[in-house]
């Protein structure tokens, strides 16, 4: 069936059109803004898609999380073009990012598999970062910068640490799920 292609599809489409971010210097063109909508929106749609018709796969994870931070890489862009990002948050980001490449080669190293869990604290962080470009011309960049890499922080070290809990690749939904699931691997294991 076709629709199993579609989570997909429309991940590799968001990695197109987060890469067309990239060509703008601000967040006020009308099609800049329709890309980066289309962005949230498809990523918000390729897992509902996935899980609903269980198609998930991990090609579908790593293609989304390809699209996420390709999205982000093209915010954090303009961020620095409009000068609205001081060095201290962009090493923060960097910090952040190196996290986010720990955790997402964790379980490649462990299980010989790509795999980054999508936690209920990492999808209200893209919810954040969907506002973005409208939360900056309403209130100091810095200050929803700051709540936003704290937030990051805490999001990426709980996949991270989710990562070093499982026991198999699984998408927990937080670190009280992972570690739920390792103890019941565990305990069927004993069994």
């Amino acid at each position: 069936r076709f629709i199993k292609y579609v989570p997909n599809i429309l991940s590799g489409s968001r990695i197109i059109a987060a890469v067309c971010l990239f060509k703008f210097n601000d967040f006020y063109s009308p099609i800049f803004l329709a890309l980066f909508i289309f962005c949230m929106v498809s990523d918000f749609l390729d897992g509902k898609i996935a899980r609903k018709y269980h198609c998930e796969s991990i090609l579908g994870t790593g293609l989304d999380t390809i699209g996420d931070t390709t999205t982000y890489l093209a915010l954090v862009r303009i961020l620095l073009v409009q000068k609205m990002i001081p060095n201290w948050i962009f090493i923060w980001l960097i910090i952040d990012m190196a996290i986010c490449a720990a955790s997402c080669l964790f379980p490649f190293v462990r299980f010989k598999k790509f795999f980054c869990p999508h936690t209920i604290l990492s999808k209200f962080l893209g919810a954040a970062l969907f506002f973005l470009p409208v939360a900056v011309q309403f209130i100091t960049p810095l200050s929803y910068l700051v709540i936003l890499a704290v937030y990051a922080t805490v999001c990426l070290v709980e996949v991270l640490a989710i990562q070093i809990v499982n026991k198999e690749p699984y998408d927990a939904l937080s670190i009280v799920h992972a570690i739920k699931n390792s103890k019941e691997l565990q305990l069927k294991d004993k069994k």
